[in-house]
């Protein structure tokens, strides 16, 4: 069977491709072997693309998250990538503090049936975010990563657990007052065209929370939008365009404009920059470095691109069936990963070289467990074991693990 992969995945790419055409403004500049692509590209913005590809292991050694490389797509020539500037404030309070966060959806087979079982999509989930600090959240698919990153900004209502911003206990508050609160959190989502409403201009998005909360006259949210957009690296004169007139890195780049709107303290970037091809993520990450650089923004990062996170994160919390597994210092989880989702999850990362190709991947066998649970079921006390200063790691986990 032949196959056509279309994919902006290089790692991707190096792992199961043949042949390999390279497309660029509509038109395919460069095609050829894929060992040879990689191995020696020809086209400027072949190697641009190869250029932005983040790869594990690059950051040993790096105590800060770093830029991307600025590549030339005329050229294909780049820049040296340098460190950004230390942004974590340890404060007496974290700007985030999330204990024991919980939340099941019960599962019915008719409305006024009785509850069959549970699903367990976040289980007691403890951890904080420092000003300035980028605390990843990883894991696979319906791990409970999304889930998490709603209910800290209370999208969906927890079930259980406490959350406190800048010490102000979420659980406690009202609608007004939680509403007060939001504008010093925000989201990035995942999906930039399907968060921006086709029938506004990307002038009135960015207003919207601005008027919607009466921090500012129209007058006054028109200068605010087209310094947001400055801020975002978009010119002001684009206020009046609509969402589909953008490209996917345009628009993510809208996205964070709004969500800095209310110069919020804390985002939640959930999988910001996963639909976005390498070189456009490259940007988008580059900018959220810069603002959180700039204005000492905490982010707690949701994706599942370990290369990304490696790149970006001061600390990292790998999630698994809803539970925080492993949390520790980005240098700690990958150099010194210690639970075996960990490290299966690391073995598992594409690389973007065709020659590794023979080396077998350690990914998990057998069948992952189910986050569903019968309705009396009593998740079991976890024990963790503190391996070093700040990384921490769950020992007792044996009815996680696959069979």
């Amino acid at each position: 069977m032949s196959v056509l992969f279309i994919t902006h995945d290089m790692g991707v790419v190096a792992e199961i491709a043949d042949r390999t055409v390279v497309m660029y403004n509509g038109e395919a500049v460069e095609t050829g072997a894929t060992a040879e692509i990689f191995a020696h590209p020809k086209h400027p913005y072949t190697r641009a693309l190869l250029s932005a590809v983040p790869r594990l292991g690059s950051m040993e050694g790096r105590k800060r998250p770093m830029r991307f490389p600025i590549v030339n797509r005329v050229t294909g020539e780049s820049d040296v990538p340098v460190e950004v500037p230390d942004t974590v404030k340890i404060t007496q309070r974290p700007l985030l503090e999330v204990k024991g966060l919980t939340k099941r959806f019960d599962m019915r087979s008719g409305i006024f049936s009785p509850v069959k079982g549970r699903v367990h999509a976040v289980e007691n989930v403890s951890f904080n975010v420092n000003v300035g600090e980028t605390l990843a959240l990883v894991g696979e698919s319906g791990c409970g990563k999304s889930t998490t990153g709603r209910a800290v900004l209370r999208l969906t209502d927890p079930d259980s657990g406490s959350l406190a911003l800048n010490g102000v206990d979420l659980m406690k508050l009202n609608k007004a007052e939680l509403r007060n609160a939001r504008r010093q959190m925000q989201m990035i989502f995942q999906d930039p065209f399907a968060s921006l409403n086709p029938r506004l201009s990307i002038g009135a998005a960015v207003a919207e929370p601005l008027l919607t909360n009466k921090l500012a006259t129209r007058s006054q949210a028109r200068e605010r939008v087209a310094d947001l957009l400055r801020q975002v690296g978009l010119q002001p004169e684009m206020a009046e365009r609509f969402p589909h007139e953008f490209s996917g890195g345009q628009r993510q780049r809208i996205c964070i404009a709004r969500a800095l709107s209310l110069e919020p303290g804390l985002i939640v970037a959930d999988e910001a920059v996963s639909a976005l091809d390498v070189s456009v993520k490259a940007q988008v990450v580059n900018l959220m470095l810069d603002l959180q650089a700039r204005m000492g923004l905490g982010y707690l990062f949701i994706s599942h691109d370990m290369g990304v996170v490696e790149r970006v994160s001061h600390r990292v919390a790998v999630m698994y069936l809803g539970e925080i597994v492993e949390i520790g210092s980005r240098e700690a989880i990958f150099q010194n990963p210690q639970h075996p989702y960990t490290k299966r999850l690391l073995a598992a990362v594409p690389v973007a070289d065709p020659t590794r190709r023979p080396e077998r991947k350690a990914v998990l066998n057998g069948e992952i467990k189910s986050p569903v649970r019968p309705p009396d079921y009593v998740p079991p006390v976890r024990q963790f074991r503190q391996v070093s200063p700040g990384h921490s790691v769950m020992v007792s986990y044996d009815e996680l693990m696959p069979n």
